[in-house]
């Protein structure tokens, strides 16, 4: 709930912010806030999780993303996320989550997301996204692809091969 204002907030700010091209990575301002920590007064490890849902909704409100699923009865949930921790954000830190789309399979899409606080990566998240219907099914990525002009060619076996071979191995 403490995050619902953050979101209207994000929400009513997307027509402000500049458009972006599928493959552009993009970047938000953020603020630790008293009710982001834990009792060892740095941001609680399941907060930055929320924060990574703020900066790929930012993403697909400014590439067009949002639009295209509003229009044909689509949305995205998260199928996998991952997060490695290097540096505590501690309150009032303002720092910048930069989201990036590092590539995707028939299936997915894969987004890198980093926490930056004065130049410092104080943590680093991929997150594998997946498009439903409303009406019931899957979207496929190529389907998503075709609905972008000049889209680039970011596929990913690599990536796609690896996170499937951990979950096979250590979530089964």
């Amino acid at each position: 709930m403490h995050m619902l204002f953050r979101f209207i907030l994000l929400f009513l700010k997307r027509n402000l912010q500049p458009k972006a091209k599928i493959e552009e990575t993009t970047e938000i301002q953020m603020r630790v806030l008293p009710s982001d920590l834990d009792f060892l007064l740095h941001m609680n490890n399941g907060v930055y999780f929320s924060f990574m849902d703020f900066g790929r909704m930012d993403m697909i409100y400014r590439n067009g993303l949002f639009d295209i699923a509003q229009k044909k009865g689509w949305y995205g949930v998260v199928a996998g996320e991952t997060i490695k921790f290097k540096k505590s954000l501690e309150l009032w830190n303002k720092f910048t989550l930069r989201t990036e789309l590092k590539g995707w399979d028939e299936r997915y899409f894969y987004i890198s997301q980093k926490f930056i606080y004065k130049e410092n990566v104080m943590a680093t998240g991929l997150v594998k996204i997946r498009f439903l219907k409303k009406a019931g099914g899957t979207v496929s990525i190529p389907e998503i692809m075709a609905e972008f002009k000049n889209a680039p060619s970011l596929q990913n076996d690599e990536l796609s091969k690896e996170w499937y071979d951990l979950e096979s191995k250590f979530l089964a």
